[in-house]
């Protein structure tokens, strides 16, 4: 993956102020927290202790320190407001049934990762860890995070790349797929909290071949966060010398807030 620099030196846009913020979601059948498996699992899976901790809960919340962060869960015996759940369910592409298992649940636990002096990546994979061990808790449904709800399996098998110390790409980014009867390609959602712009790739909708966008745009998010590049207006972008496909920044399509638009034909 090559960049190509412009001649303009276009101002770099500025990162939104959420990067390193880390919160979802565990939708529940019911509204049953066992507290007990949760630290259990987040030991024997990742070798996270912190079940002997001295835990404050006059709020209802649990807050633990690991990883020189603090993590936060609590139970709440509600759905989640306002339909948003249901809302992104119906966009998932990889679950057929998402929309209509996501309507079922009655009450969610809420996860977030805060405060810390790890770097983002490593409060990142924190975060997927802690999820990780929630979706296993008794009559879990799905997880909605960061503008996506992911079904337990899929999360759960993405997650393993950890083990080799990797960043959980697909656990973390969600490539959301648009389509408006003119363009069509994929979008991310998730890159700001890692600390850079959300992106999108489109093409003419009679030309778009998905699955090589979609390969596209994850490749270019994890070069992007391998490499810490910040993408200017007016660069390119390719595999080659010769591959120079053109980069905007400016208002998202199907992102709110300025995005990084790689143009193909």
């Amino acid at each position: 993956m090559q960049k190509m620099k412009n001649k303009n030196d276009s101002e770099i846009k500025k990162i939104r102020r959420d990067a390193g913020n880390f919160a979802g979601f565990v939708l529940l059948k019911e509204a049953k927290f066992d507290k007990a498996k949760f630290f259990s699992d987040l030991k024997n899976d990742w070798g996270i202790d912190v079940a002997e901790q001295d835990n404050n809960e006059d709020d209802g919340l649990v807050y633990v320190e690991a990883e020189n962060n603090r993590i936060v869960v609590g139970l709440i015996g509600a759905p989640v407001p306002n339909g948003e759940a249901e809302n992104f369910a119906s966009v998932n592409y990889m679950w057929r049934r998402a929309a209509d298992e996501v309507s079922k649940h009655t009450a969610h636990i809420i996860l977030a990762i805060l405060g810390g002096e790890s770097d983002i990546r490593e409060k990142a994979k924190l975060y997927v860890k802690t999820a990780c061990s929630l979706l296993k808790q008794e009559g879990v449904i799905a997880l909605y995070s960061e503008g996506a709800v992911y079904q337990p399996k899929m999360f759960l098998e993405c997650a393993e790349c950890m083990r080799e110390n990797q960043l959980p790409l697909l656990n973390l980014i969600w490539y959301g797929l648009y389509n408006n009867g003119r363009i069509a390609g994929f979008y991310t959602y998730g890159m700001r909290r890692l600390g850079f712009n959300e992106m999108e790739i489109y093409t003419n909708v009679k030309k778009a071949d998905v699955e090589k966008i979609r390969e596209l745009i994850v490749n270019i998010s994890a070069y992007v966060l391998d490499t810490g590049t910040v993408f200017r207006d007016g660069e390119t972008i390719g595999y080659s010398e010769k591959m120079k496909l053109p980069i905007t920044v400016n208002k998202g399509i199907a992102v709110n807030g300025d995005t990084i638009k790689i143009h193909i034909d």
